[in-house]
């Protein structure tokens, strides 16, 4: 897979102008665009359109945490707006993702269309050793985090998400058995809501399969300019 085929844009943003003036900006050379809850309730219909009149892919990213039953009957969606990656929360437990595994297998199937890929959400990368204390989980990132990823790989999952701080933990205890993708990723440390960070190509060096750019990207004012230089940075 080429380098700019890991790249995934992520519009966390609301405003349906700026979502088509962005795309307009990185699309080429990007195929993937991460769209969840900020992006898609308010502009479902419009976004769509545009990111299919761009024939791009989509990671649809509400992280699913609900009983089987509920997640299974919301599958269908995916298929119809060319969805490539989708997350599901690890806690929502075997049971949940194993029938999801299943559910798409039938689907891809009736429909003749390639199932996404399932990545299960371990821990935010918004989290740091305090906030886990703080909601009742005493072990450390790390112990958390494998837990999450094994249990995720008995159940069916395509890949995890971790922060790039992870990426070698994972990588030595499973190695190639479930695939990584990393958001909070950054060309440079800033002060915001992101914890553990790393670079695009610090990533890939570590064995990433998919990265997401959000502000590191969309917060610049030649966006072109960029995406091309962290493209030549890989």
């Amino acid at each position: 897979m080429d380098n700019k085929d890991k790249l995934i844009l992520a519009l966390d943003t609301s405003d349906i102008e700026e979502i088509s003036s962005i795309l307009n900006d990185v699309s080429p050379p990007l195929n993937i665009v991460k769209i969840g809850p900020i992006a898609f309730l308010p502009n479902s219909e419009k976004i769509i359109e545009i990111i299919h009149s761009k024939n791009l892919s989509v990671m649809f990213d509400f992280k699913f945490f609900d009983i089987p039953n509920t997640i299974k009957n919301s599958l269908r969606f995916l298929f119809e707006i060319n969805t490539k990656i989708f997350t599901i929360h690890s806690l929502s437990g075997p049971e949940a993702i194993k029938t999801v595994s299943e559910e798409l297998l039938t689907l891809e199937q009736e429909l003749g269309i390639p199932k996404p890929e399932m990545f299960a959400v371990t821990i935010l990368t918004s989290f740091d050793k305090n906030q886990l204390k703080s909601i009742g989980l005493e072990e450390n990132i790390d112990e958390n985090v494998l837990r999450l990823v094994e249990l995720s790989i008995k159940s069916g999952v395509d890949g995890v998400v971790c922060s790039g701080e992870e990426i070698e933990l994972i990588k030595r205890n499973f190695g190639d058995s479930v695939k990584i993708l990393v958001p909070g990723v950054r060309m440079e440390n800033r002060n915001d809501d992101q914890k553990r960070i790393i670079t695009p190509k610090e990533a890939l060096i570590k064995g990433a399969d998919y990265i997401v750019l959000g502000r590191t990207l969309t917060e610049e004012p030649d966006k072109k300019k960029r995406i091309n230089d962290i493209i030549k940075s890989l």
